[in-house]
């Protein structure tokens, strides 16, 4: 679906057409889900956390502006909802990385190469390596998410880049 075909479909939930709030979901999902993954790594907090998401979107789309990008509006509520809700149990639990390194490590010995390639790279270089590699989304839309300038996000995806081949 494209973005101008998303842009009907929440054009029509707001006129009263409650029944494509699914085509809506199905096309954002990865985007949202993705999205929180970044931050929180539980998977079960992730699947609740975007289902907040949705719930804070539907309950808030009457401030979307049609005509700009609904997919970067409703990730970046994702983003700042995963990070609310990462800063909120930051502060809730404490523990020592030694000591409970069980939380911290993987019993799956696989590492796909994305991960091994993720795992090289820093934040912003993370989150713009998976809008546009595995989200295929351009870099106009993600400057729009991560709210930096498209230069910066250019700069960043070559640096990533070649971070990447140095290290693989």
């Amino acid at each position: 679906m494209t973005a101008k075909e998303l842009e009907k479909c929440v054009e029509r939930y707001l006129l009263g057409e409650k029944e494509i709030f699914d085509e809506i979901y199905q096309e954002t999902q990865k985007a949202v889900y993705l999205t929180i993954a970044k931050i929180i790594k539980d998977k079960s907090t992730i699947e609740d956390l975007m289902q907040e998401v949705y719930i804070k979107a539907i309950n808030n789309l009457s401030s979307y502006k049609l005509g700009t990008n609904f997919s970067a509006w409703i990730c970046t509520i994702a983003r700042n909802h995963a990070i609310n809700f990462y800063n909120r149990k930051k502060k809730e639990i404490l523990v020592d990385g030694v000591e409970d390194e069980y939380m911290f490590t993987s019993n799956d010995n696989r590492n796909t190469l994305l991960e091994q390639a993720m795992n090289i790279l820093d934040g912003e270089e993370k989150d713009i390596i998976m809008y546009h590699i595995v989200l295929n989304y351009k870099f106009k839309d993600i400057a729009a998410i991560l709210d930096i300038p498209l230069s910066t996000v250019f700069f960043m995806y070559k640096k990533a880049l070649s971070k990447i081949k140095k290290e693989l």
